[in-house]
């Protein structure tokens, strides 16, 4: 389902943020980044951005996945009518009677915005080509779905090592998005059938534990960052009787919207539970939801007239399950810009991560910003990553549902010609330029400094005015000017920028560079000193070298990411730094210059592509 040229005016006109949000996902080379900002000169000839817009959309097959990009955040580009968007009332199959619930409808204020992310967050499940099942993204790299979906996989590959094959050819499994694009992805958690299920029976309750007929699968890349994800509740829902139940699958492998259905739960006991929704071929490993549209279990298959739903409470805590969710959980440190082995690889700056993550777990805290300073005020290397880091930061941490919470980054260059950076920070947010000192303090009546103190004063307070207007926290990166030199009237109005702007609650401050400049605001050394500080200040990030504790913490997150190992012997560990850091350059023990950067992010690359098993 396509949508038109002025169905995207209108959502730019309301949600032109979240537009630029899923242009960095679906663009995410920085050498080569596309923003709204950046196709307004391509607006010529009586096109405006919307019409510049869909072509780029079209012309990269990206108009489906920027449909479902904004669906996982409860944007409907199409606006579909509400009728669209509920449950069918289909009547139930023969010889499933289960008592009416009571309620019998569900809430028309939520069940929208659910079908929205539905549409959004589920998938097929395919094996070497052909479409087995139905899943749906959990987290922002795993798919859920039924065991016996891939049951072609497991079989070839269990027969495969029985054989001695260290490293077997299996059949390939493959996540189709609801935007139809395709993804590679392989089993990280199986919980097989049990022979009997396959007649229809429920397993025998000395083997139920390790017989759940549920799988995780997972992608290469946080996809679940852009078709949204289904947050599990960490208690599975509890009730008995009737309930009301809707499936979010593909029978036949075909779109279907919700359906309207009822569980039926006996007991806590029950291993297995009946439904009444209208299943298919396809549909198996669909996630079900109750009337709360709370995650209540995933179908698992149809014997006869009878349908059967595995409940989330019997695989809940079986091993493994839980941690691997908890695994892919927002992480307080990055190791890659994309969670990807090929992307930009982050060696270190566990300083400036922590940070983030202070000032995003503690919106009060006393912590407003970070300061980069380099070691070596020669060189350049890491200032302009470091925004790069930021926003990938904030992509990974606030999650789709988030919608609520605003982040909105600026970068802010200071070589700037007419030397005014109150106007180029006024026009870059607020769109208009900064307002003059006030009566009192202009200029003739007192000083200069007295006058762009009270300029600075201003603009920060119109600055919060607005981002608290929005609900939003505004990030305010600075980058140095190309000399690594302010003009006199530069330097003022930056040192009385970076004074106020911390003292307001939804500005956020970020230096890169600037090590020759006396700034008023706290230095903390660690997160932890905003706790006890009486005014609020900036986290000193130092920046120009590297430690084999720095390899080791980016090799540890990545074994845990991407090979599912947590608890990695420490002698393997050692093994993989020293494989990095041979032979490099050091500026001390186990301490290497920026310049080793390249050599070290090829070697952990290569070391944790062999460790892993990753080709």
């Amino acid at each position: 389902m396509a949508f038109t040229a002025d169905q995207l005016r209108d959502v730019l006109q309301r949600h032109a943020p979240v537009v630029d949000m899923a242009l960095e996902a679906f663009f995410p080379d920085p050498k080569a980044p596309i923003s709204l900002d950046g196709l307004r000169p391509l607006a010529v000839g009586g096109r405006d951005i919307a019409d510049v817009l869909i072509t780029i959309l079209e012309g990269g097959d990206l108009s489906g996945s920027l449909m479902a990009f904004l669906a996982a955040r409860g944007i409907d580009i199409i606006q579909r009518d509400d009728a669209s968007l509920h449950p069918d009332a289909v009547p139930p199959p023969p010889g499933t009677a289960i008592p009416e619930p009571v309620p019998n409808d569900f809430p028309l204020d939520a069940v929208g915005p659910f079908a929205l992310r539905a549409s959004a967050f589920r998938c097929r499940i395919e094996v070497s080509g052909i479409t087995e099942g139905s899943g749906a993204f959990v987290s922002k790299r795993l798919v859920l779905t039924a065991a016996h979906v891939i049951d072609r996989v497991i079989e070839a590959d269990e027969a495969a090592r029985a054989q001695g094959e260290r490293h077997p050819v299996l059949p390939q499994i493959t996540v189709r998005a609801s935007d139809g694009q395709r993804f590679p992805a392989r089993c990280v958690w199986y919980s097989p059938v049990h022979d009997d299920e396959r007649a229809g029976n429920d397993p025998p309750a000395n083997e139920a534990a390790a017989h759940n007929d549920t799988a995780l699968l997972q992608v290469g890349l946080p996809l679940g960052l852009s078709y949204g994800y289904c947050e599990l509740p960490a208690q599975p829902v509890d009730w008995t009787g009737a309930r009301l139940m809707t499936l979010v699958h593909y029978p036949d492998g075909n779109v279907k919207g919700l359906t309207r259905g009822r569980v039926l739960r006996n007991s806590p006991q029950d291993l297995r539970l009946r439904h009444d929704v209208n299943t298919e071929g396809g549909s198996s490993g669909g996630l079900a939801f109750d009337r709360d549209l709370d995650f209540i279990g995933i179908h698992q298959g149809r014997f006869d007239d009878a349908r059967r739903l595995v409940p989330h409470g019997v695989f809940s805590d079986a091993p493994g399950f839980a941690e691997a969710i908890a695994r892919d959980a927002p992480r307080r440190y990055l190791w890659s810009l994309g969670d990807d082995i090929e992307g930009q690889l982050v060696i270190g700056r566990q300083q400036f991560f922590a940070g983030l993550a202070k000032m995003l777990e503690d919106p009060a805290t006393r912590l407003r910003g970070i300061w980069i300073r380099r070691l070596d005020t020669d060189t350049t290397t890491g200032l302009s990553f470091s925004f790069d880091m930021l926003e990938a930061f904030l992509a990974n941490r606030v999650r789709p549902t988030d919608v609520q919470t605003s982040h909105a980054t600026f970068k802010i260059p200071t070589d700037l010609e007419e030397e005014d950076l109150n106007h180029r920070l006024a026009e870059d947010i607020l769109g208009a330029r900064a307002a003059g000192p006030r009566a009192g303090v202009r200029t003739g009546e007192t000083s200069d400094i007295a006058a762009q103190r009270d300029r600075a004063v201003r603009l920060a307070e119109d600055l919060q005015k607005k981002a608290a207007g929005e609900g939003a926290t505004y990030w305010i990166f600075f980058e140095p000017p190309p000399d690594d030199k302010l003009s006199d009237a530069g330097r003022i109005q930056f040192e009385h920028l970076v004074e106020w702007l911390v003292t307001h609650p939804n500005l956020r401050v970020i230096l890169a560079g600037f090590e020759q400049y006396a700034l008023a605001p706290l230095k903390f050394q660690h997160p932890s000193e905003a706790d006890t500080a009486r005014k609020p200040g900036l986290l000193v990030d130092p920046l120009g070298q590297f430690t084999d504790t720095d390899v080791k913490v980016t090799l540890t997150a990545m074994l845990a990411d991407l090979a599912f190992q947590d608890n990695v012997a420490p002698d393997v560990i050692t093994r993989l730094v020293g494989n990095v850091t041979r032979n490099m350059a050091t500026v001390a023990p186990g301490v290497y210059p920026f310049t080793e950067l390249p050599r070290a992010v090829k070697r952990i690359r290569n070391s944790i592509k062999l460790e892993a098993g990753i080709d």
